[in-house]
């Protein structure tokens, strides 16, 4: 029997928690990318049939660099918010953005990138659920082409509170507490042979120079951009917006390009007016994506992109996790810094 993209999605999720050690991975980052991305459009034209038997948001995370986590309590969403107040928040965020003066990465200097993940990862046939918080560092040098590092933490592993299972829950990401890669061109140890490197293969989650130079200037053609990276519609492009802004790595004048972009989507909304990510407090604006409103966070006073999140949008089934409207998903905060060496911060 041929495989379903479903069963294309759940393989590759299989394989990203398969990987252990040091040892290098064979698995096919860029077919992983393309198989989540058929299985949401496949889930999107048909989302009765869509039956997941597991979420595992921090696993995909690592396997395909897909940067999500999760928060993990009931947020203060606010779902009835409106269209013409998220995009004004956006547009004020991109003024803000707009008049950012950046100091230049200079030779022999990194852009220090630290990423904070919070994630549930849902056993969906039990009702079982555990929450992951982990934290991930990335230097990238001035010279795309000279050496990167990457570091991984896990903070905290627990079982969600009502949704206990036996023994110590899994991660829910297939790196080790403290777990460490070094390569040129960001191509690490866990990528597969063939793989290309990050300094050729340009998406909007991994902004190589010649890449984030060819991006539109104009609002509606970067809208475009997004919507055709994204296969999922106006939440797709929500989706890929918020992966290259986890990314730490777009300059100001392209984020605030970014931001009128997703200004110009019909049915954004603020879904929460205080969110509150690694300790910074912003505005959400988000867009239903299946079961959660897919939202990006942004600090309305100084224009500041804070991090992203999945929130769930209506109280779901016992076999589908049976998480309660309003619980936070997946959530990530991102920082950046330009440090004088590998390994500083």
């Amino acid at each position: 029997m041929p495989e379903s993209q479903s069963d294309t999605l759940d393989r590759v999720l299989d394989a990203a928690l398969s990987r252990a050690g040091d040892e290098p991975v064979e698995f096919d980052v860029a077919a992983g990318r393309a198989a989540l991305a058929a299985a949401l459009e496949d889930r999107a034209a048909r989302p009765a049939e869509h039956k997941p038997r597991r979420t595992r948001w921090l696993a995909a995370a690592a396997a395909v660099t897909v940067l999500t986590g999760a928060a993990l309590a009931a947020s203060t969403a606010d779902f009835g918010g409106t269209s013409a107040t998220a995009a004004e928040q956006l547009v004020r965020a991109a003024d803000l953005a707009a008049r950012v003066v950046e100091r230049p990465l200079a030779p022999g200097q990194f852009r220090y990138v630290r990423s904070r993940y919070e994630g549930i990862t849902v056993e969906g046939d039990g009702g079982k659920a555990s929450a992951t918080d982990l934290t991930q560092e990335e230097w990238v040098p001035a010279d795309r082409r000279d050496e990167w590092m990457f570091r991984n933490q896990i903070n905290s592993v627990r079982w969600l509170e009502g949704h206990e299972g036996q023994g110590r829950p899994d991660a829910g990401t297939s790196f080790k507490d403290g777990q460490e890669f070094r390569g040129k061109c960001g191509k690490y140890s866990y990528y597969a042979e063939g793989q290309p490197d990050r300094c050729t293969d340009g998406s909007f989650h991994n902004p190589t120079p010649e890449f984030v130079a060819a991006l539109p200037k104009d609002p509606a053609a970067m809208l475009a951009r997004l919507r055709e990276a994204g296969q999922a519609g106006d939440a797709g492009a929500l989706v890929q917006a918020g992966a290259a802004l986890n990314s730490g790595q777009y300059p100001a004048e392209v984020r605030a390009t970014i931001f009128r972009a997703l200004a110009l989507l019909p049915g954004l909304v603020v879904t929460d007016r205080k969110a509150n990510l690694d300790g910074k407090e912003g505005v959400a604006l988000g867009l239903k994506h299946f079961d959660d409103f897919t939202e990006i966070i942004v600090d309305p006073d100084n224009g500041d992109y804070i991090g992203s999140r999945a929130t769930v949008a209506e109280d779901l089934p016992p076999e589908e996790g049976g998480l309660e409207k309003g619980t936070v998903r997946s959530s990530s905060a991102v920082t950046t810094k330009i440090v004088d060496s590998l390994g500083a911060r």
